[in-house]
């Protein structure tokens, strides 16, 4: 029989079916509601949102506060910022925004200068914005740049192939980056859901594998599972497989010599991921000087293939 393990904080009881519990990018499907302001962190938020998203956001709190500020210039009328020509009162404005952006930058008023107390303090006051906020973003792009982080490559499928005398689960992953990882460890979270009268449970498996750490990380490492009647596998179709929505998570962690810290990355695979009868294409290979090539293009490659022997049907539980 299969050893169940107990919940390793996903949940177990649920009032419905889940989606996948986990994104591929490593991420969990939940969402939150009625969170208190308080428990927002900008400066997390914008150190983890993606590279797009923080430059829209920088830009916009830029443009924003720039306009703002114009504003307040164009309200005190054109007596507020002294020039040597007469405009009109939208040229007056668009001078607002330049000289608004001038000081904001620390640059200097160009042709344009404040005139007056008022003038002089709002001059003063967003001068003094635009250094905090550029210390701010200095520091928002220190953190993003230097925040330990893996770059873990995982193959696009997961495989049932041949292995040994029967069958095992396959699961190709790679560094991406040119820094080496050392003390690398994997483990493997098989789950599935099963209707327990008006309520869905969620059963957990820990896979065992053929290796489940290794000291060095320079190519490829493919993850084996074997297929026994240990595994809760054993016995089960594809299609079994994907009517009780099983999962497979995976979670690695190991030590960056780049960033001189441990760094994790995750992933999962859904059972349509999951190829029957197939085997990995060789990745790498040794050219004629003696060196290995490796080559990520054929990270996901494979290649299908005949399973010696159907396993025999035995129960999860």
């Amino acid at each position: 029989m299969a050893k169940q393990i107990r919940d390793p904080g996903i949940g177990e009881k649920f009032n419905a079916r889940t989606k996948r519990l986990m994104n591929k990018d490593g991420t969990f499907n939940v969402r939150s509601k009625g969170i208190a302001l308080k428990r927002i962190h900008p400066f997390q938020y914008l150190v983890n949102v993606s590279w797009a998203k923080f430059a829209l956001i920088l830009l916009l709190a830029f443009t924003t506060i720039n306009l703002i500020y114009a504003t307040i210039y164009f309200s005190l009328g054109s007596a507020g910022l002294k020039t040597t020509i007469d405009m009109s009162p939208i040229s007056h404005f668009w001078q607002c925004v330049f000289f608004s952006l001038n000081t904001l930058t620390t640059v200097g008023f160009g042709n344009f200068c404040p005139s007056g107390y008022k003038a002089n303090i709002v001059a003063g006051l967003e001068a003094m914005t635009g250094l905090l906020g550029f210390a701010f973003a200095t520091g928002l792009l220190y953190g993003r740049f230097s925040r330990p982080s893996s770059k873990i490559g995982y193959s696009e499928n997961a495989l049932i192939a041949p292995y040994n005398d029967g069958s095992a689960l396959m699961i190709r992953l790679v560094n991406l980056r040119n820094s080496i990882m050392t003390d690398v460890d994997v483990d493997i979270t098989f789950t599935y859901e099963e209707r327990i009268g008006n309520q869905y449970m969620r059963r957990f498996y820990q896979l065992p594998l053929e290796r489940n750490e290794v000291n060095y990380l320079p190519l490829t490492w493919t993850l084996v599972h074997p297929i026994d009647e240990n595994s809760p596998f054993y016995g089960k179709t594809h299609e079994e497989l994907k009517e009780i929505d099983s999962e497979l998570m995976i979670n690695l962690k190991g030590h960056d010599e780049g960033f001189g810290e441990q760094v994790h990355s995750r992933t999962s695979y859904l059972m349509d991921d999951v190829i029957w009868g197939a085997r990995y294409i060789p990745s790498f290979h040794v050219d004629d000087a003696g060196i290995v090539l490796l080559d990520f293009e054929k990270l996901s490659a494979y290649e299908k293939v005949n399973l010696d022997r159907e396993p025999v049907l035995l129960n999860l539980v």
